[in-house]
C-alpha cells in the first residue's frame, strides 16, 4: 500500500462525510428532541452502514451489490417508514424535559437503514479507492486498516454535528420550548424521509 497516497482517500472521504444530508438532518433532530442517548445509536448505525459499503468497495463487490437494486429499494423504504414513525412519535409525545436516560435506544436501525439504503455510497468508494490504493494488492491487514480509518474519519465528522446539536439542546429547559423543539424535529425528520424517498 502506498502510504503517500493516503490523502487521496482521506480528503475526499472527509469532504463527503461533512456534506449535510438526510442522515445528518435526522441525527440533529434526534439529538434536539431525545437527547444524547438517542443520538449515539443513530451515529453508530450511520457509521456501520458506511463501513459496510467501504468494505464492499474494497473487496470488489460494488458491481455485484449494484445488481441487487430491489434490495436497496426495500431498505430505502424501510428507512423512510421508520423516519415517519419517529416523526409521528415526536409530534405526539409528552413534553417532559429529560436527557433520554432510560429510554430504549431506537436510532441505530434508522441510521443503518438510511446509509444502507443509499447505494451511491458504494459508487463513491468504488471511484475514490482505486485512486489511492491498488485494491488488487491489498493484504487483509491493509484492507482492515482502510475500513478502520474510514470509521474513525466518519465518527470524527459526525461527532462535530453531534456536539453542535447537544450544545443547542442545553437551551431547551421548559415544556413549552420542548414542544416546539419536538415538532420542529418531527418536521425535520419527515422532510428527511421525503428526501430519502425521492432519492434514486
Amino acid at each position: 500500500m502506498m502510504w503517500s497516497h493516503l490523502g487521496l482517500f482521506v480528503v475526499p472521504f472527509l469532504i463527503a462525510s461533512a456534506l449535510p444530508g438526510a442522515a445528518q438532518g435526522s441525527m440533529v433532530a434526534h439529538v434536539l428532541a431525545r437527547g444524547r442517548s438517542a443520538a449515539y445509536p443513530f451515529v453508530a448505525g450511520m457509521v456501520s452502514g458506511n463501513a459496510v459499503w467501504l468494505s464492499a468497495a474494497i473487496f470488489g463487490m460494488a458491481a455485484l451489490a449494484m445488481r441487487f437494486h430491489e434490495a436497496f429499494v426495500i431498505v430505502k423504504w424501510l428507512g423512510v417508514f421508520y423516519l415517519l414513525f419517529v416523526a409521528w412519535q415526536l409530534w405526539t409525545r409528552p413534553t417532559d424535559v429529560d436527557d433520554g436516560a432510560g429510554r430504549r435506544p431506537s436510532g441505530f436501525l434508522a441510521g443503518l437503514l438510511l446509509t444502507l439504503g443509499n447505494p451511491k455510497a458504494v459508487l463513491f468508494f468504488g471511484a475514490v479507492l482505486p485512486q489511492a490504493f491498488d485494491l488488487t494488492a491489498l493484504s487483509p491487514g491493509e484492507a482492515l486498516f482502510i475500513v478502520a480509518l474510514g470509521v474513525v474519519l466518519d465518527l470524527s465528522v459526525q461527532s462535530l454535528y453531534l456536539g453542535a446539536a447537544l450544545r443547542a439542546r442545553k437551551y431547551v429547559t421548559q415544556p413549552r420550548h420542548l414542544r416546539r423543539v419536538n415538532r420542529a424535529a418531527a418536521g425535520l425528520i419527515a422532510a428527511c424521509a421525503v428526501m430519502v424517498a425521492r432519492r434514486n
